[in-house]
C-alpha cells in the first residue's frame, strides 16, 4: 500500500503498536478527492472513497518473520479488497528465503467483480566475498490495489543476480563484478522483457565510491520488440562530514511509449546531488536530475521530443532536541511547477509526536490544464506565463504512544 494514493482526506487516524513479538498496525482514511467532477453526471460526484489498512507482523526469530496484511477501499458502487501472506526465514549467517502471496477482489462502478492474485518468492545470499539473489514472480492481468501503485500486471518473471567482491583493503577498500539476467513472459507466453547487466562497484579510502553498469536489454511495446543498449556510472565523495556530493549520469536506447506509434529514441540524463551541514543543527541537500530525449529515427537527425529538469532542496533546522523545521522546495521544468513544503515537528518522546505543515503548488498559467467538457481535450484557462497558486493545504498531525 502507499499513502500517497489517500489525495485529499477529510480525517483518518492511525495506531500501531508490539506487544511481545506480534506487531500490528492499522489505518482509516476518509478521502474526498474520488468525489471530485467537473460533470455533474459523473457517478460518486460529492461521495468520500472509505480507506483501511490493516498489518500484522509475528517475529519467529533473528530476521525472521511472518506476516499478513488486508486493505479495503469502497467508493459509491466500487470496492476494492487485497489480502496478503508474506514471510522470511534467515538461514544461517548468510541465506535468507522469502514467500509472498496476495490475492485482490475488485468491484467496478460498473458491477464488474474481477480477481487477481501476486505470488513471489526469493533466497538470497549475502557474503563478504560471494553474495547472490534469485527471485521468481507472477503477477496476473486483474491484480489491482487501489490503496496501492502497480505499475504492471499480466507478467511472469524470473530474476537472478550474482556478484563478487575483492578486499585489498588498502586505497581500495573492495571492488567486484556483479552480473544480473531477467527474463519476463505475459500469461499469453510472449516474451515481454529480457534484460543483461554487467556492473563493477568499487568502493575507495575516505568514503569514496563508483558504480557503473551497462545492460543489453529487449522490451516489448505495443507488439513491437525493441533492443536496447544502456548504460549508467555513479560516483559519490563522503569524505567530509560537512560538505559530501554525489554525480552520475544514465543513458542509451529507449521507447517512445506511444499507444499509437512507438518506437526507439535516445536520452541522456545526469544525476547530482549535494548534501551540506556546516553547522550540527542545519542540513541542505541539493538534487539535480536532467533527461533528455531524441528522435533518431526523424527525417530531421536526433529531433529533440523533450528535455526535462527536476530541482529539488530540502532543508532541515533543529532549533533544540524536540523541535525542528524542514522545507522541500521542487521545480520541474516540463510543466513548469513549483512545489513548496513547510514543517514544524514537536517530539515528546520517541512514539508522541505532534506536526504542523503547510503546502503550496503553483505552475506556469498557459500549462494549466483540465478537460472541463469529456472531449478528450484539454482545455486551457490562463493565458500567461506566469506562476499561479493550483492548490495550497495545511494541515495538523497528532502521534501519541500509549505506554503499557
Amino acid at each position: 500500500m502507499h499513502t500517497r494514493t489517500i489525495v485529499d482526506p477529510r480525517y483518518g487516524a492511525k495506531l500501531t503498536g508490539k506487544a511481545g513479538d506480534t506487531t500490528i498496525g492499522v489505518m482509516y482514511a476518509n478521502d474526498e478527492a474520488p468525489g471530485y467532477a467537473d460533470d455533474v453526471t459523473e457517478r460518486g460526484l460529492g461521495q468520500s472513497a472509505q480507506t483501511f489498512v490493516g498489518r500484522m507482523r509475528y517475529d519467529l526469530y533473528s530476521e525472521s518473520y511472518v506476516g499478513a496484511i488486508v486493505t479495503s477501499r469502497e467508493f459509491a458502487d466500487s470496492s476494492n479488497q487485497v489480502a496478503g501472506l508474506d514471510s522470511n526465514f534467515r538461514m544461517g549467517d548468510t541465506h535468507s528465503f522469502g514467500v509472498r502471496a496476495v490475492g485482490t477482489q475488485t468491484t467496478d462502478l460498473d458491477g464488474l467483480e474481477t480477481s487477481g492474485f501476486l505470488l513471489d518468492a526469493s533466497i538470497r545470499s549475502t557474503g563478504r566475498n560471494l553474495s547472490y539473489f534469485l527471485a521468481h514472480y507472477a503477477l496476473s492481468p486483474d491484480f489491482r490495489t487501489d490503496v496501492g501503485f502497480v505499475r504492471r500486471v499480466d507478467q511472469r518473471a524470473t530474476f537472478g543476480n550474482i556478484g563478487y567482491a575483492w578486499w585489498p583493503e588498502n586505497w581500495i577498500v573492495s571492488w567486484g563484478p556483479n552480473f544480473t539476467y531477467m527474463r519476463g513472459h505475459n500469461f499469453a507466453g510472449d516474451l515481454d522483457d529480457e534484460q543483461f547487466n554487467a556492473g563493477v562497484n568499487l568502493s575507495f579510502m575516505n568514503n569514496i565510491r563508483f558504480d557503473g553498469n551497462i545492460s543489453r536489454e529487449m522490451e516489448r511495446f505495443g507488439g513491437i520488440n525493441f533492443h536496447k543498449t544502456r548504460f549508467s556510472y555513479m560516483g559519490v565523495n563522503s569524505a567530509s562530514r560537512r560538505v559530501s556530493f554525489g554525480v552520475g549520469s544514465n543513458g542509451g536506447d529507449q521507447v517512445y511509449y506511444d499507444e499509437e506509434r512507438p518506437y526507439l529514441g535516445r536520452d541522456f540524463g545526469w544525476r547530482t546531488f549535494l548534501n551540506l551541514r556546516f553547522v550540527s543543527r542545519w542540513s541542505t541537500r541539493i538534487f539535480v536530475d536532467t533527461n533528455r530525449f531524441v528522435n533518431v529515427t526523424a527525417a530531421e537527425q536526433d529531433e529533440l521530443v523533450f528535455d526535462v529538469n527536476i530541482f529539488r532542496t530540502q532543508t532541515t533546522y533543529q532549533f533544540t532536541d524536540r523541535l525542528l523545521f524542514r522545507n522541500i522546495s521542487e521545480f520541474h521544468s516540463f510543466d513548469q511547477r513549483l512545489n513548496l513544503n513547510f514543517l514544524l515537528t514537536y517530539r515528546i518522546n520517541a512514539g508522541t509526536v505532534f506536526y504542523v505543515g503547510y503546502d503550496d503548488r503553483y505552475q506556469q498559467g498557459d500549462l494549466i490544464s483540465r478537460d472541463a467538457n469529456g472531449d478528450g481535450i484539454d482545455d486551457r484557462y490562463f493565458p500567461t506565463v506566469s506562476m499561479l497558486r493550483t492548490n495550497r493545504a495545511f494541515f495538523t498531525k497528532l502521534q501519541y504512544l500509549f505506554r503499557y
